[in-house]
């Protein structure tokens, strides 16, 4: 039956199928990446982070601010920063969350600024005033997620020895 449709006498709706699929391909190619982000038809993240000593005075601290940035469709779209603090002298990192803005809080959890509250208890350590377990358990308690990564971290804090030797 197929076959009959398409080697037919009435070949106009093989052609028009034809045309409308070739007009489609043609406008896919003219879409840049950009375009189709800025339409919802695709997501797009950057990501940056910056790696420093925490500057406390044992110099045991290093930290690394990480922030993503997510464009795209309205469930796609969304802003994450979060601290990685090291320990250098025990090989634990921190994770810890400072910001979340998302498009879609049901399905990447609810929304939070907690940059200030983070910064504070970041100050209180660089200059002796805390230690890292009342750090975490002060943050924790102001709602912040921490999460403890023994073994992790161990990288940033060879990397920046190594550039400081240099």
């Amino acid at each position: 039956m197929t076959a009959q449709w398409i080697f037919g006498a009435d070949r106009t709706a093989l052609y028009a199928a034809f045309v409308a699929v070739a007009a489609l391909l043609s406008l896919s190619a003219c879409v840049s990446d950009e375009q189709a982000v800025d339409m919802g038809l695709a997501t797009q993240c950057d990501s940056s982070g910056a790696v420093e000593k925490l500057g406390d005075p044992a110099g045991r601290f290093v930290t690394e601010t990480q922030r993503e940035v997510c464009r795209g469709p309205k469930r796609d779209a969304y802003t994450e920063q979060r601290l990685l603090l090291s320990d250098c002298q025990n090989g634990t990192q921190y994770a810890i969350g400072m910001l979340r803005q998302s498009a879609d809080p049901a399905r990447r959890g609810p929304d939070y600024d907690l940059i200030d509250t983070v910064n504070r208890e970041k100050l209180r350590l660089k200059v002796g005033l805390t230690d890292i377990s009342t750090l975490t358990s002060g943050l924790t308690a102001a709602g912040v997620t921490v999460k403890a990564q023994p073994g992790k971290g161990a990288a940033q804090c060879e990397k920046l020895a190594a550039r400081a030797a240099n």
